[in-house]
């Protein structure tokens, strides 16, 4: 289901990326390359500049949504609003697409929003387990401090096992997947108490967390 997902919203961009006039097949500059900034400055005119700077953006998110799906979901819209609500203003497109540009390359965009003390690379799976557990609520205090505890746990998990089985992915390891998700995600949700899912839930975020396991796989293994 995650996968499908994810193939759908990178449809969705080639699409809109084929709509500006540029061919998705040939790739963008991408963000971190050093020359990005003065290959920008080279566009022939401010609509070019901005279509330059959206493709980057897009094509980086095509690139990362598997690894925090929540965080490249809400950058997705808050891109087609900025485009939606300014038209041809272009001085202000540009404005607003360089500080997108600016957070995802100091990683600001994937900080803002997490508690100070939760470990980097937890930040992401935080987000899917407050998309799937609080649905789009904000949580209390208290709330938000369990949910940060209990994604720390589940990461735990998660790193464990990828560090003692590292090619759990390969089609030969379908039981060990199996019971990564059945036998610790989804067991370790349902014996939380009080209770913080339904078998329902618990099912959908140990799926979630899998499928971010897997496009994490190799930060994870480093932690």
């Amino acid at each position: 289901m995650g996968k499908d997902i994810g193939a759908k919203v990178r449809k969705l961009i080639d699409d809109h990326v084929i709509s500006l006039g540029i061919d998705p097949k040939i790739p963008p500059i991408q963000l971190s390359d050093a020359e990005f900034d003065s290959h920008v400055a080279r566009a022939a005119n401010d609509r070019a500049k901005a279509s330059e700077m959206e493709h980057a953006i897009r094509s980086h998110i095509r690139k990362h949504t598997d690894e925090d799906p929540v965080l490249y979901r809400k950058l997705s819209e808050r891109l087609n609003d900025i485009l939606k609500n300014l038209g041809e203003q272009w001085n202000e497109v540009i404005a607003q697409l360089q500080k997108i540009i600016d957070e995802l390359r100091t990683g600001k965009a994937g900080t803002a929003d997490a508690p100070s003390d939760l470990p980097e690379h937890c930040a992401p799976f935080l987000r899917t387990v407050l998309d799937v557990v609080s649905a789009g609520q904000t949580p209390t205090a208290t709330e938000l401090l369990r949910l940060k505890d209990v994604t720390v746990e589940l990461v735990n998990l998660l790193v464990d096992e990828l560090k003692a089985n590292p090619k759990i992915w390969s089609p030969s390891k379908m039981p060990d997947q199996e019971n990564l998700r059945d036998g610790v995600l989804f067991e370790h949700l349902m014996r939380l108490r009080p209770p913080l899912v339904d078998t329902d839930k618990a099912g959908v975020l140990a799926d979630k967390l899998m499928e971010q396991a897997r496009a994490s796989h190799d930060k994870l293994v480093q932690v």
